[in-house]
């Protein structure tokens, strides 16, 4: 028979085995947000009005989860400020919070976060739940962790249970870097094989898996929650394996070598629930819908999170509005939109699909839509935004307009009139770089009056490979290999189809060199018009570059492209003749000279031109006698070098051209001989 306090000791035993542990990783380790991640991080960034860690917790508290370790790396100072003066340490909460850090030195991913945890002995014994704090969930998971720790009862090499939710390709929640490729056992629900496809154009599956099993199911239609219910083991398994640096290795590592490690892994797949990552911009934008939608119910914006705060109120299509907010006649707030409290919106203003923080500043005539706005900002009369973050203290002048997907960090302020290129990120101050050996470059706002510098990230400075604004919008990112062997393909694609295409920019088959030439040229007829000067549309000409795919040899042949366009555009009535068109390029070419000479420099950025300018007039060849012209004025402008032209002519095998600049290249080889005589 038992004593009473072997009794009392099996009873604590059983409480323990009881807690619900979560592990939540504070960092993403990733720069998708930057600028806005700069001085704040991610954990503390707003979606729709509440912070992502603030969803994390409230998700984990209504699941019945015991104790929350908050495992924080950059600006973990921050994050513990405020957890401590949040509701989440009160004495009141049902949860425990805990607040690890970290150092930035030697942290740089989810698998060295996990086995600082293991080396700090912070889960021992228990399983527990890992979650990263941009997951917004409203998964019931005590169902899973039970279904979880009964499976482990029969199977002593449960290593974790990996949930998923479906959602089919295209849908917008659907983050296309998460796509991937599952083999399970229906039966058993173990996974057999895990293929990322985010990069793949076909699919493989091991023959083995349809030998050993006799049922296999394929799936494509599951989306990776980025929850996990794990047994100590995984801890122990990151740290044997110093090459796993997320989830994703530590899968394919076990399912690779299950002979080695002979672990199991089983699939949940979600039914009626919701699960999402903010990965990037574009699963803010589409999970800031999903939650104003009320997919994410409970965690919906009229929720009751803080008796401190005061509760939205929902109106029809899902308009919500805290106290205090003051709309003027003629205002309009339409479907899916979110007005914070002390928040003043002007006259004839309209906002749609839009989320506006607190105490913010709205101006009569403006046009928001798909505008994430947060605390703090003011927008004067007669702004444009769609598609854009504007972080705190944000100040957009009378009259701005952000072109899609542009970031502006916080306390950058934009004057009156800019109009900001699309996917631009911009921050208050410039950016420093304490290894740079250019003396002579000086970082300049965007427009004049601005606070408002182009962030662009180190590695883009001394090449071509894609701009950190698709990264940050959810696009790949290009290995420099494959960028060289993409636009190989690519220029053979357009040299094939160049032949068949009209004047105008039907030639520029990229999208972002479309947009980007488009953008170039509107900048080019309004410096023309507006005699802007030549350093003020350079930047705006920058601008443009950071925000789109684009190399320097585009950039060099656009605007030469636009020069040569812009005859035609200002005057699409008035010229008859190659001698018409002659007269209205004269002046055009001499007051952008400036720019010409800041971007045709080298001798590569030369022979680009001119290889440019060949097949430009065989593509356009109504005005093709104005090319010698062209070269001669660029020439005595000593943009093109003589030995560059000569090298080209001579490599070139266009008679058509050639037989058109045959008297000016005379000219040049003549004057040559004469010089070497002397």
């Amino acid at each position: 028979m038992a004593s009473g306090k072997d009794e009392k000791k099996s009873d604590v035993d059983v409480k323990q085995e009881d807690v619900m542990i979560a592990v939540l990783i504070a960092d993403s380790f990733s720069m998708r947000f930057v600028p806005i991640t700069i001085d704040r991080p991610k954990a503390l960034l707003p979606i729709v009005n509440r912070t992502l860690i603030d969803y994390s917790l409230e998700s984990l508290l209504l699941c019945g989860v015991h104790k929350t370790i908050v495992y924080c790396v950059s600006h973990a100072d921050k994050i513990r400020h405020y957890l401590n003066n949040s509701m989440w340490t009160s004495p009141g909460s049902n949860m425990t919070v805990q607040v690890i850090s970290h150092s930035t030195d030697s942290c740089f991913s989810l698998g060295d976060a996990l086995r600082d945890i293991e080396n700090k002995a912070l889960i021992r014994t228990h399983d527990f739940i890992l979650l990263s704090v941009d997951v917004i969930t409203n998964v019931p998971l005590l169902p899973i962790f039970e279904k979880h720790r009964e499976r482990k009862l029969a199977d002593k090499n449960l290593l974790m249970t990996h949930v998923f939710r479906q959602s089919f390709p295209g849908h917008r929640s659907r983050n296309t870097e998460d796509d991937l490729a599952l083999a399970i056992n229906p039966v058993n629900q173990k996974v057999l094989h895990y293929l990322s496809t985010s990069k793949l154009e076909l699919l493989g599956c091991p023959l083995d898996i349809f030998r050993t099993h006799s049922q296999v199911e394929l799936r494509y239609d599951l989306v990776d929650t980025h929850i996990f219910i794990c047994s100590p083991l995984v801890l122990t398994l990151f740290t044997d394996n110093f090459d796993y640096q997320t989830m994703g290795d530590l899968v394919k590592g076990i399912l690779t070598n299950a002979d080695i490690y002979d672990n199991s892994i089983y699939y949940h797949k979600l039914e009626r629930c919701y699960a999402a990552q903010v990965t990037n911009v574009s699963m803010y934008d589409a999970i800031s819908k999903d939650i104003i939608q009320r997919w994410t119910y409970p965690l919906v914006p009229d929720m009751k999170w803080d008796i401190k705060i005061p509760r939205y109120t929902l109106s029809r299509d899902n308009v919500y509005k805290q106290p205090d907010v003051k709309l003027s006649k003629g205002s309009v707030l339409e479907t899916d939109t979110v007005v914070g409290q002390g928040t003043v919106i002007g006259e004839t203003t309209h906002v749609t699909r839009s989320v506006i923080g607190e105490n913010c500043k709205i101006g009569n005539n403006v046009s928001l839509s798909d505008a994430y706005i947060w605390n703090n900002v003011i927008v004067k009369d007669g702004c444009r935004i769609d598609l854009a973050i504007l972080a705190d203290d944000v100040v957009l002048n009378e009259n701005v307009e952000l072109g899609r997907g542009c970031i502006l960090g916080p306390g950058v302020v934009i004057a009156e009139g800019t109009k900001i290129p699309a996917n631009t990120r911009l921050m208050s101050s410039p950016m420093k770089d304490e290894f740079s050996q250019d003396d002579d470059a000086v970082a300049a706002p965007i427009s004049a009056g601005s606070v408002a510098f182009i962030y662009q990230n180190k590695r883009e400075e001394e090449s071509d490979t894609e701009s950190l604004a698709d990264d940050t919008w959810g696009r790949e990112v290009v290995e420099e290999e494959d960028e060289v062997e993409d636009e190989e393909e690519e220029e053979e694609e357009e040299e094939e189809e160049e032949a068949n295409s009209d004047f105008g920019d039907a030639d520029i088959q990229d999208e972002d060199v479309s947009a980007f030439f488009r953008e170039v040229l509107d900048s080019m007829q309004r410096g023309f018009e507006e005699k802007v000067k030549a350093e003020n549309l350079i930047l705006e000409i920058n601008s443009s570059k950071f925000a789109y795919n684009i190399t320097m040899e585009d950039v060099n042949t656009l605007v030469l492209k636009a020069i040569l366009s812009l005859p035609e555009v200002l005057n699409p009535d008035s010229i008859a003749s190659f001698k018409d068109y002659v007269s209205k390029l004269k002046p055009i070419l001499k007051h952008f000279l400036p720019i010409l000479k800041n971007y045709i420099k080298k001798s590569v950025s030369q022979l680009e031109c001119l290889n440019f300018l060949e097949n430009y007039w065989i593509d356009h060849p109504k005005y093709i006698e104005s090319v010698t012209y062209i070269m001669k004025f660029l020439y005595d402008e000593e943009i093109f070098a003589e030995e560059n032209l000569l090298s080209w002519y001579n490599k070139s095998s266009n008679q058509t051209v050639k037989k058109h600049v045959e008297a000016f290249i005379r000219w040049l080889q003549e004057a040559d001989e004469e010089s070497d005589e002397e």
